[in-house]
């Protein structure tokens, strides 16, 4: 199967498992992975590591609707950066592919810079759109915690890049019903390996009601303290399905608990409705949200990332806006169906 990498139109788009399960970064990879090569101008082959993974990797190939390399090593039943850059070293040695794709997360971000150095490939992460201009690559990426984008180009290939999720379109379904895909394991060779992971502790949630709701309260850190809290629950409530939550930032500050975490390192919701409040608009935060219907920011900050990703932008500060918004709505003698 393989053999289309010897091409060098081949796009390795690169996932992980974690204890035999796909990441969530990988799951959202898998819906981009054609749009992107389409963008870069190969075909997308895509390489999954874990260990024991056959079913993942079946699951994986049909959802992006590529043939999937996996490469397999006991110590890859948990993630492990450096082993994913020895074998996918392996893989772009011998196919010479235009680019090497992963999604945009700590760990992948980790292997990407050991793999681009490894072959001495140009690295550029956070990638939100590619495209081709005077025979160079030029792509854009956010720096500054989203704050600024910034456009890159390069000629050379391999590249190695890390996707930002959610910015390509679904890929599309691939051509024809009888399109064969296969899934191959390779076993990685042992490399030098520094440490080992040993096991992921992940927190359950049993409380699913970000999950559930049509409408979504959230804060950063421009709530400024645990004692504007209410200011969430007094909004939230104006609605039928509704929830609180946070960005990392808000958790880390102790003002909300970290099971309502939104974001690449929490949870991923697309409710109707999203009311960022006090939220920069960091990358990591956008990576959770960034399907929401309807998003719309309150910030004091005009230029502040997330007032790009939201279809509506209140320039003002959440502590006098949230209570304007609750008493415009105690006011109202017909309050409608609210979500």
């Amino acid at each position: 199967m393989f053999k289309k990498a010897n091409n060098p139109d081949t796009v390795l788009i690169v996932g992980e498992t974690i204890d035999g399960r796909l990441s969530a970064g990988s799951r959202d990879l898998a819906k981009q992975a054609r749009s992107i090569a389409e963008q870069i101008g190969g075909e997308p082959v895509g390489v999954l590591t874990g260990h024991k993974i056959e079913q993942a990797a079946q699951s994986w190939s049909k959802a992006a609707g590529i043939s999937v390399i996996v490469l397999d090593h006991a110590q890859s039943r948990y993630p492990n950066p450096p082993m994913t850059a020895s074998g996918v070293e392996v893989l772009a040695d011998e196919g010479s592919p235009l680019a090497v794709c992963f999604p945009h997360t700590m760990r992948a971000c980790q292997a990407a810079a050991t793999l681009a150095w490894r072959i001495k490939a140009p690295c550029i992460t956070a990638v939100d759109a590619i495209f081709k201009e005077n025979g160079r690559f030029a792509l854009n990426r956010a720096i500054l915690g989203g704050k600024l984008c910034e456009t890159v180009s390069t000629g050379n290939t391999p590249m190695v890049l890390t996707i930002m999720p959610g910015i390509f379109s679904r890929s599309a379904s691939p051509d024809g019903p009888d399109r064969s895909l296969s899934v191959e394991t390779r076993l990685v060779r042992d490399a030098d390996q520094r440490f080992i992971p040993q096991a992921v502790n992940s927190q359950s949630h049993t409380d699913q009601s970000l999950e559930r709701a049509q409408v979504i309260v959230a804060a950063g850190r421009g709530l400024g303290g645990h004692e504007h809290k209410d200011l969430l629950d007094a909004a939230a409530a104006m609605f039928k399905s509704a929830a609180v939550g946070g960005s990392r930032g808000a958790c880390d500050q102790g003002w909300l608990p970290h099971t309502r975490q939104i974001g690449e390192t929490g949870r991923t919701v697309s409710p109707a409705l999203y009311l960022a409040c006090g939220i920069s608009g960091a990358p990591q935060h956008l990576a959770g949200m960034r399907e929401s219907r309807t998003i719309v920011a309150v910030n004091t900050d005009p230029k502040a990332a997330i007032c790009n990703a939201a279809h509506y932008a209140v320039i003002e500060d959440l502590t006098v806006f949230l209570p304007t918004l609750r008493k415009r709505y105690d006011k109202m003698t017909d309050k409608g169906d609210a979500i």
